[in-house]
């Protein structure tokens, strides 16, 4: 296990063993108080529990290192746990949502004692802690699942805060709350709980990159001046410490296979050496000697333009009659069947080729 590994496990640690002490003491003053919204929150903490246990796990299993059956690693370990508990969660949050339903049916009077009171204003400022603690940690290892948990306490402290003041009013006015904050408190956990499961399940569908580390990426290989322009990045998640990536760099055309060979692998150490993503580059020629090449190249930017879109990888095959290029979208708003239909009328009117296109979104 290594250094980094280490302090997100003692720092979930730290969170878990707060959340049950909270859950247990919630649960003991809800049940004594008979307060549904009380004994609510407590599950709420109890659930937090059970997030620090899971996310534990797969911390350290995620840590391990690759192996034959598993060559990208095990990174992907604290995706799937994430998905098992948001399932888990949601299923919490009905139950809840329900007990207070039945509440607000049938109200009752919550025994608002001392110790509830003060097991409550204890909560809050436990919890308020533990989001700083969360954040400070989170950032200094580099970590989305510590940096969740710093907004996920930070959220609880606020439903607490939210559980007092619905006491507060009852006490005053005589208003049976006491089922709609358990409600509310179902809600939120519900909301959690989809978070997770659509987050985790578009990581395991696979993402566009990181934005900070696509540009790190590309500001690495551009560094080096052989490399004319870089595209077709892609950036694959095995999780957080095992990353992969593919691009394709261009080099003038008259550089030797030797030389473009010795620069892709100088590219893909400087890459893993200061990012930790392991590339492989693939390398274009920059063919600049074709006057048609040329013109086509000129006529495909201005008429994508409009569109904010790039072509590139444009090769033209005089013995198919065809012209093959890729074509970048910035977005999924774009009207491709236009798009594609602009690019091949400025083929047709350079060559009279046919075109074979690509379309992309890295």
């Amino acid at each position: 296990m290594n250094k980094r590994t280490k302090n997100a496990v003692l720092t979930l640690v730290v969170g878990l063993i707060l959340n049950i002490a909270l859950g247990a003491a919630k649960l003991t003053a809800g049940v004594i108080s008979e307060s549904v919204a009380v004994a609510s929150d407590a599950f709420n903490n109890l659930s937090d529990a059970a997030v620090s246990v899971v996310t534990i796990l797969a911390v350290w299993l995620s840590a391990r290192a690759a192996d034959h059956d598993h060559p990208f690693g095990h990174g992907r370990y604290e995706y799937i746990a994430a998905f098992v508990l948001g399932a888990v969660i949601a299923a919490v949050a009905v139950e809840l949502f329900i007990s207070g339903v039945k509440r607000i049916i049938e109200p009752a009077e919550i025994a608002a004692g001392a110790l509830l009171w003060a097991t409550l204003g204890v909560s809050v400022a436990v919890k308020a802690f533990m989001a700083a603690f969360y954040r400070v940690r989170g950032r200094r290892v580099d970590s989305d699942a510590i940096r969740a948990a710093a907004v996920d306490s930070a959220s609880d402290a606020i439903v607490t805060t939210l559980v007092l003041a619905c006491m507060l009013v009852e006490r005053f006015t005589g208003a049976h709350i006491d089922g709609y904050a358990s409600a509310a408190v179902a809600v939120f956990i519900a909301v959690f709980a989809v978070r997770i499961l659509k987050r985790t399940i578009s990581r395991l569908l696979g993402e566009r990159p990181d934005p900070e580390l696509y540009a790190r990426v590309t500001s690495i290989m551009t560094e080096r001046p052989e490399v004319l322009s870089v595209h077709d990045l892609v950036i694959n998640d095995y999780g957080e410490a095992h990353k992969t990536a593919e691009a394709d760099a261009v080099f003038p055309a008259n550089m030797s296979f030797t030389d473009v060979h010795a620069a892709c692998d100088a590219l893909e150490r400087a890459v893993l050496a200061e990012t930790g993503v392991r590339l492989c580059v693939h390398a274009d020629p920059d063919m600049t000697g074709d006057a048609r090449l040329a013109e086509l190249t000129e006529r495909l930017a201005g008429a994508l333009a409009p569109f904010g879109a790039t072509a590139h990888d444009i090769a033209i095959d005089d013995g198919a009659r065809r012209v093959r290029l890729d074509i970048l979208l910035p977005n999924d708003k774009i009207p491709r069947a236009e798009l594609v239909a602009s690019a091949e009328a400025q083929v047709r009117g350079v060559l009279q080729y046919d075109a074979e296109i690509s379309v992309d979104y890295i």
